[in-house]
């Protein structure tokens, strides 16, 4: 991959956050949860990783605050998206080389053997103009009579109905712009998601008043978030958790079905838990080791019950563990239930049981180890 546009800005983003820090590679990627090689692939533009969770781990060991997270989080996914469309020309290129590669290889023909001639873009046979006849001194025929009256009136029935229906058309109109002017026919007029001056879907990456709106409409049904107009990563979790909770297809963009769930707010709250009580409960029930367990949701989730994060396969990560939905159908779990903390974290804990160790989040398990033995380091160079 070569690391130009997109990529390129992503990479640029990650080399920024890694000069303000005196760590080496392999030093950022133990405590992010990936290896050193991967991690100098990331800042070098010549890969991309295909989930953001890594990325936010780096990004927070390196510092960074919300609105930078929230930049790095817009920068992968178009650079994602760049590594996709990259992807995708691969095969179509070689395809087409393999296809010039028989046509080089095909005698070419004139065009009086087959009357076509390649055009000069597309290459496609595009027949050649047809020769002018020669002129005749013949008489020209005489035109032909006008068809009989009995002939004609299919005619003007079909011409009757076209105006009759264009009639109606035109009445049906003006009706409904009647009624859009006095707000009769339950016109969105006042409800500016589902007016003309918002794009169909509000998505990644937008950032004006559409938006500010979105973001006041999840606030009102108890999701906390800062409302700043910009949909980032935050904002997008909380439609997730929105759409989830309402019965809507859980995908993070703003449809028309998503706008006026939200103006109708029938839905589940989003309230949730504060990090301080998720601490507590994650303490209750790993008592064999809850320091090392409440680090581990930390890195995974912030200790936020509501965090999910998509996977580039088109799955998810879900709530104080980010329990992946592959995992949950194991253990006979919905997403709704990973999003309640009290099951997420006794799910996590029946994982845990499993092995007696932390293998279920590598990632977060040796970010966790990685940053202890630093603290630890630190502590006994201070008391010396």
């Amino acid at each position: 991959m070569s690391g130009t546009g997109d990529v390129e800005e992503f990479a640029e983003l990650l080399r920024e956050l890694k000069g303000r820090t005196n760590r080496s590679y392999a030093a950022l990627a133990a405590r992010s949860g990936v290896s050193g090689s991967a991690l100098h692939r990331y800042c070098s533009g010549t890969s991309v990783p295909g989930d953001y969770d890594v990325i936010a781990r780096f990004g927070k060991v390196c510092g960074a605050g919300g609105e930078e997270l929230l930049e790095l989080h817009r920068r992968w996914v178009l650079a994602d998206a760049e590594r996709k469309r990259d992807v995708s020309r691969a095969p179509a290129a070689v395809s087409a080389a393999r296809t010039g590669a028989v046509a080089s290889a095909v005698p070419a023909v004139s065009r009086g053997e087959t009357g076509a001639v390649p055009d000069a873009e597309t290459g496609a046979g595009v027949l050649p103009e047809p020769e002018p006849e020669p002129e005749s001194s013949a008489p020209a025929p005489e035109p032909a009579s006008a068809p009989p009256p009995w002939r004609r009136r299919p005619l003007v029935a079909v011409l009757a109905l076209a105006v009759l229906t264009a009639g109606v058309a035109v009445a049906l109109f003006i009706g409904k712009a009647l009624m859009s002017s006095d707000g009769s026919d339950g016109s969105s007029d006042d409800r500016l998601l589902l007016s003309s001056r918002c794009p169909v879907v509000v998505s990644m990456g937008q950032s004006d008043a559409c938006v500010h709106e979105l973001q006041s409409l999840l606030a009102r049904a108890g999701g906390e978030l800062d409302i700043d107009g910009a949909f980032g990563p935050a904002t997008q979790m909380r439609v997730v958790v929105f759409q989830l909770r309402t019965g809507l297809t859980a995908n993070g963009s703003v449809d028309e079905r998503t706008k006026r769930a939200l103006y109708e707010n029938d839905g589940k709250p989003l309230d949730t838990w504060t990090p301080e009580r998720v601490t507590r409960r994650i303490r209750e029930v790993f008592t064999e080791d809850p320091d090392r367990a409440v680090g581990i949701a930390d890195c995974a989730s912030y200790l936020d019950p509501l965090y999910t994060l998509p996977n580039a396969n088109a799955t998810r990560n879900w709530g104080v563990f980010q329990l992946y939905d592959g995992t949950l159908r194991k253990l006979g779990g919905t997403r709704e239930q990973a999003l309640d903390p009290v099951w997420n974290i006794r799910a996590a804990h029946r994982l845990w049981a499993l092995t007696q160790d932390f293998s279920a989040w590598k990632a977060c398990d040796r970010a966790y180890r990685a940053g202890s033995k630093e603290d630890k380091g630190a502590k006994e160079t201070k008391g010396s």
